[in-house]
Order: structure tokens, then C-alpha cells, then sequence
């Protein structure tokens, strides 16, 4: 459990705001979450329902570490080799799992250099032996090995073209799973080619939760197709202007010349052990059990942060006045929402779904929000995320401090410093998106 340097609730039911913070990182614990899904017995190890003996394991991701020490600390004597590939100055120690440093968001030579090691530790990979992956969010850029043909700087700039055309999640994955070597299932494929067999423990940082989203599905069958990638390009007005050698590996693979990413994954097993609904589920539970209700409103929160903050204000201010959806208790909602920078100041989604929040309930009694980045880390600021209530803003311009101009300015994390509702809790090697509780006193 990370260390809180910095919480103090002054807002209405701030008890039950800071009980809701060490629920909320208990539940993302990624090396809590993995090690329920190993049990060892009679000289075996039990991963979900999978009975084996030796195994190797390959960590991808922000939460690569505590996951990885799940392993170790259930299975340390079990384990043939492992790699655990995690973000640059991510503290944390193994034992016999190397830790391989790369870049996030963006690949870079230490991408490639991490993904050829993993290349290398499975070309060990014997009949029936195991590998056990630990994937994460993050992990798409991490570990990146180019097809052949192609350079890392080819990949970055197809990225940076899709970025820039407003292309989805989805379409940017279907084009990058045909230009590596790492996503898109082949991963396991270098397993299941050498007879052996594919166990994948996952912590889904994606909207639905979809295991061949999460890090590039570098173990799960990939539906999409080169010529999905190709007619993607052409669609969004790329095809063009990406590297030539980026078209003609695409139109090797629709000819056949490069084999497709595979469809189908023979003794493969994944398992999402991880996610914010599993946090938001938590939380529900939680306040059954204080004979409250709750209302989980989606784990799909996207859009503008200080949007989703005012329509979740619009649900609060219901619950209050009408007691609809729920009369007292928790509404509940996670996600990954996004901030438009046009100011230069510091702060997240969380502070700006707050802010959206307090402007939208001023001064109405018996709201309150929490709002935090499970990771530990919003934004450009040192802090998991923040708490508000209906009069945040009165005690924000009595210290001197325009709300309104500091979000206009995307300075929000001011706001909270100075009124002592900031969330601290260092870095917490998880990663299941923002997580938000309403508490309503009742109707």
C-alpha cells in the first residue's frame, strides 16, 4: 500500500471520503489483485484454473511490478526465468524476475530493446512448458519490436499521423498489431510455435475491459485484418503521407507475403483479474454494507473532465432535491475522461472533474465528491486526485483565488492545495483509470 503523505477532508462527510480512499487503493492493488489468482498446492502451482509446474513469466505494463512480486512471493521456486518491462523510474525490487526499464507513452530504442529480450526468453520455451504473462496498461508502448522492413521511427510517425487525424483507440490499435511484432497476439505465438502453452493474468486500463485492447492484446487473437489497417489509412486521409515502407509492409501482408497476426490461439488463456468496475463494485459493496445505497453510473466515463464533473453534479443535485436515482448513499463512475490544455498551469482530470463538480453544487449542503487516479499520479501534478463539496468555492475565494480563472487556465490543482482537499499518495504501480464517488447525505 503506498504511503499517504497528504490528506486532510474538510468537506461534508470527509470521514467517509477518507474511508473511500483506502477502499479505493486497496481494490486497485495489482499485487493483491494477482496474487488471489495463484494458490499453490501439493507441489503445484494453481493459476484461475490452470494446474502447472515450472513456468516462465514476461510482465508488461505500469503495474508490472506488483504483479510480478505476486508471483514471486506465491510461486518464487516455480519460476524458470522472467522479464518485467515497466515504465522508467518505477520503484519497486524482484527477486529473480529482471526488470527491463522502457519509455511510456512513446516507443523508443529501449522499447525495442525490451521487446527483443522477450523475443529471446522465449525462444527457451520448450513443449508443455508455460508462460505466464502479467499484462498492463502502458504496455503498448513499453515493448515494441518493428516488422521487418520497417524502423522505430516509422512506427512513431504512423502513430503521430493517426493521433492527429482524431483516429479511435481501435483504429490506431488494428494499424499498429500489423506493424509489430509484439501485438496483436504474436507474442503468444512465439509460445504456441514451440509446442508450449499461454496463461495471461490482466489489469484492463480500456473502456469494456476488451483483452485485446489492453497493451495491444500481445496474447490474445486479433480479429483485424491488413487490409482494416490499410483502409484505415485511406479513410482518415494517411495513406499517403505515412512511409513508404509502411505502405509496402501493409501490402505484403494483404498479399500474403507477410503472414497475418493470428486469428486463432491454441492453449492461450486470458483473464481480466483487474479493472475499475471491480473497484466501483467495491465501493457499491461498501456501502450496502453501512445500509447505504449506491448507483454505479458506468466504469466508461469519457469526454471533457470538467463536463463529466457538472453532469455528475446534475445527478448529485437529483439524488439531493428529488432523491432520484438514490436517496442516500454513494453514485459511483470511473473511466478516462480528458482534459483540453489551452492554459499552462498544473492539474488533471480529477481536479477538473472536481472543479466542474463544486462549480455546478455551490453551495448546497450534503454533497461531496472524491475523484482519483488509481496510478497514483493525474496529470502534470504530484497528486492522485482531489476531493469537493458545495462549499469549495467560497473557502477558494476567500483565500484569495478566482475558481473560475483557474480552470479557464487549467490551474485546478492550486484550488485544492490551498484548501487542503488534494489527494497524495505517490506512485501505486496500478493503473485502472480514475475512480469517482459521490456521497449524498439523503432526501
Amino acid at each position: 500500500m503506498p504511503l499517504i503523505t497528504h490528506v486532510v477532508f474538510p468537506v461534508f462527510g470527509g470521514d467517509l471520503l477518507s474511508d473511500l480512499l483506502g477502499l479505493i487503493l486497496k481494490s486497485s492493488d495489482l499485487y493483491l489483485r494477482t496474487l488471489r489468482a495463484i494458490n499453490i498446492g501439493n507441489g503445484k502451482v494453481r493459476v484461475m484454473r490452470h494446474e502447472i509446474d515450472n513456468f516462465y513469466v514476461i510482465a508488461i505494463g505500469k503495474g508490472s511490478v506488483g504483479m510480478a512480486r505476486a508471483v514471486e512471493d506465491a510461486a518464487y521456486d516455480k519460476i524458470i526465468d522472467g522479464i518485467a518491462v515497466v515504465p522508467k523510474g518505477t520503484p519497486g525490487n524482484l527477486r529473480k524476475i529482471r526488470i527491463l526499464e522502457s519509455t511510456h507513452p512513446l516507443p523508443t530504442e529501449a522499447s525495442v530493446n525490451a521487446g527483443l529480450k522477450i523475443l529471446d526468453l522465449l525462444s527457451n520455451v520448450r513443449s508443455d512448458d508455460y508462460v505466464l504473462f502479467l499484462i498492463s496498461g502502458g504496455g503498448s508502448a513499453l515493448v515494441e519490436v518493428p516488422m521487418k522492413g520497417l524502423s522505430l521511427e516509422d512506427i512513431k510517425e504512423v502513430n503521430n499521423l493517426l493521433l492527429r487525424s482524431g483516429a479511435t483507440i481501435h483504429e490506431i490499435n488494428t494499424v499498429r498489431k500489423h506493424l509489430s511484432m509484439t501485438k496483436g497476439g504474436r507474442l503468444a505465438k512465439e509460445v504456441i510455435k514451440r509446442g508450449g502453452r499461454v496463461i495471461t493474468l490482466i489489469a484492463s486500463d480500456v473502456p469494456g475491459d476488451d483483452p485485446a485492447t489492453v497493451a495491444s492484446g500481445p496474447t490474445v487473437p486479433d480479429p483485424t485484418m491488413y487490409k482494416d489497417a490499410i483502409t484505415i489509412l485511406r479513410n482518415r486521409g494517411l495513406w499517403d503521407k505515412v512511409p513508404s515502407t509502411v505502405r509496402e509492409v501493409l501490402e505484403q501482408g494483404l498479399k500474403g507475403i507477410i503472414e497475418e497476426s493470428p486469428k486463432e490461439l491454441v492453449n492461450t488463456w486470458n483473464y481480466v483479474i483487474a479493472s475499475n468496475m471491480d473497484v466501483l463494485t467495491d465501493l457499491a459493496n461498501y456501502a450496502k454494507s453501512l445500509g447505504m445505497e449506491s448507483l454505479i453510473l458506468t466504469s466508461r466515463m469519457d469526454g471533457e473532465a470538467r463536463e463529466v464533473g457538472r453532469y455528475l453534479a446534475s445527478v448529485a443535485l437529483e439524488a439531493r432535491f428529488r432523491g432520484v436515482p438514490i436517496r442516500r448513499g454513494l453514485i459511483l463512475s470511473g473511466g478516462e475522461p480528458t482534459v483540453t490544455v489551452v492554459g499552462n498551469g498544473r492539474g488533471g482530470r480529477t481536479t477538473e472533474i472536481c472543479m466542474g463538480f463544486a462549480l455546478s453544487v455551490r453551495g448546497v449542503d450534503g454533497v461531496s465528491m472524491i475523484s482519483m487516479a488509481t496510478d497514483g499520479i493525474d496529470g502534470n501534478m504530484d497528486a492522485a486526485g482531489c476531493v469537493a463539496d458545495g462549499h469549495l468555492i467560497e473557502e477558494a475565494i476567500k483565500l484569495g483565488i478566482d475558481p473560475v480563472n483557474e480552470l479557464r487556465n487549467n490551474n485546478t490543482a492550486v484550488i485544492f492545495e490551498r484548501t487542503n482537499t488534494i489527494i497524495r499518495t505517490g506512485w501505486t504501480g496500478s493503473n485502472l483509470n480514475i475512480v469517482t464517488a459521490i456521497y449524498v447525505s439523503g432526501y
